[in-house]
């Protein structure tokens, strides 16, 4: 598909491969006073849509900031992770990085290896929703200015698939399971979804169905552990309807070995009925889907389940990522570093990025022509209660074994129980 167009910044290609010199910025003997600053940023290369997003915010960013140049590399899904868990183990990180607000990229912040950004965002916290501004470190570090609030769960609805197949949104898990023979016979998919990279099925799912199975109240005991485990009734409960869905054919067939983007592919060539994923694919149906079929996509999310604890109608909900700083920049280097996290998540950045399908933590208005699927996702956002993410509130490594597990019980190598069990003692060892 596609090369990325960087002519407004200084990259290298070195075998197709883009290269830096880690954790340095260096100031330019120009007349001008250049700053070149090292990028690592999560891009997906093989999405149209991503990559002409990223190349429009950049321009921008060159015309207000022509004395900025950056050297920059991409990485996506779990190759970004592995590359920066890899460049912090070994002190060589870039000058400006993309971060997670929580124990995802742990590694980094919790290491001390990325500034805190206070200093430069003192006076501005009161223009961002309260979720974004959450403190990020245990003194109340902030180490990326969010984009965005993020929901991970969204239930995509094909509301005229729906209509021709004399269906409505099914008000209950079994009413779902019933509709999946009329829906196969169809010829489409009852539920698109993909998890070749093990992360979508916990986050995108099973994380919203842990709050309906246990309720809040319980999911923050489990992670305390008060008086509360991973293997109690309340997760094995959450991990059955998993399996449930499985066994009855109601997810996209090769869905664990999928690339992420397939799923999506199927639901606007309108092959899939459902479709769960998070709320930031809303960026890519803004661009995919034609304005006919943006008037019958719904935002919804999982219906309710068999003796359901949690809030009908939840998802999972997290502050969102965004840029942060290696924490050896200092001065002019890092007051330019400070200047793209600013545009990237501030009033600029923000107004283009809602542009292109996203909701920013930054408060702006929604502009009256704004695309029906950002006021879906808006709506979405403001109105739908929330849950834990896991993948927010647990480490990378808990995450691997859950992510793994949840593949071979699909498959049927491990029983829910199996799962539960393995997954508690991990934590209760490594994590409380």
């Amino acid at each position: 598909m596609k090369k990325i167009l960087l002519c407004v910044a200084a990259v290298l290609l070195v075998g197709g491969v883009l290269l830096f010199a880690a954790g340095r910025a260096e100031q330019a003997t120009t007349d001008d006073e250049t700053i070149t600053l090292t990028m690592f940023t999560y891009t997906d290369l093989t999405d149209s849509v991503d990559v002409a997003n990223w190349e429009v915010l950049l321009e921008a960013f060159h015309e207000l900031h022509p004395n900025i140049r950056f050297e920059i590399d991409h990485g996506f899904d779990e190759a970004y992770h592995t590359r920066l868990q890899a460049m912090s183990a070994a002190g060589r990180l870039p000058d400006i990085m993309f971060l997670w607000p929580d124990d995802r990229t742990g590694m980094v912040t919790a290491s001390g290896q990325a500034k805190d950004l206070r200093p430069w965002l003192s006076g501005l916290e009161g223009e961002f929703a309260e979720i974004a501004m959450m403190p990020q470190g245990s003194n109340g570090e902030i180490y990326e200015l969010p984009e965005q609030v993020t929901a991970t769960h969204v239930m995509f609805t094909n509301e005229r698939l729906l209509d021709e197949l004399g269906l409505d949104f099914p008000r209950t898990h079994q009413e779902l399971l019933a509709q999946g023979p009329v829906i196969r016979e169809a010829g489409l998919i009852p539920i698109a979804m993909d998890n070749g990279g093990g992360w979508q099925m916990q986050s995108t799912f099973l994380s919203a169905l842990v709050e309906r199975t246990g309720g809040m109240e319980w999911y923050n005991r489990v992670l305390a552990g008060d008086n509360a485990s991973f293997e109690d009734r309340e997760f094995v409960a959450a991990l059955d309807i998993i399996q449930d869905l499985y066994r009855n054919d109601m997810f996209s067939p090769g869905m664990n070995t999928a690339d992420y983007g397939r799923a999506l592919t199927d639901f606007v060539n309108e092959r899939a009925v459902y479709f769960i994923d998070g709320g930031w694919r809303v960026n890519a149906l803004v661009a995919e889907l034609t304005e006919d079929q943006k008037g019958h996509v719904g935002l919804r999310t999982y219906p309710d389940v068999a003796n359901q604890r949690g809030v009908s109608g939840s998802t999972a909900m997290v502050q969102g990522t965004g840029y942060g700083m290696n924490s050896r920049l200092e001065g002019a280097a890092a007051d330019a570093a400070w200047e793209w996290i600013w545009f990237y998540s501030g009033p600029v950045g923000s107004e283009i990025r809602q542009r292109h399908g996203a909701v920013p933590a930054y408060r702006i208005d929604l502009p009256a022509d704004a695309d029906p699927m950002v006021t879906k996702l808006t709506g979405f956002i403001n109105e739908t209660p929330a849950g834990w993410v896991l993948d927010s509130v647990l480490g990378q490594e808990s995450m691997g074994l859950l992510q793994g597990d949840l593949q071979e019980m699909m498959l049927g190598s491990r029983t829910p129980g199996q799962v539960a069990q393995r997954f508690e003692r991990f934590v209760a060892a490594n994590e409380r």
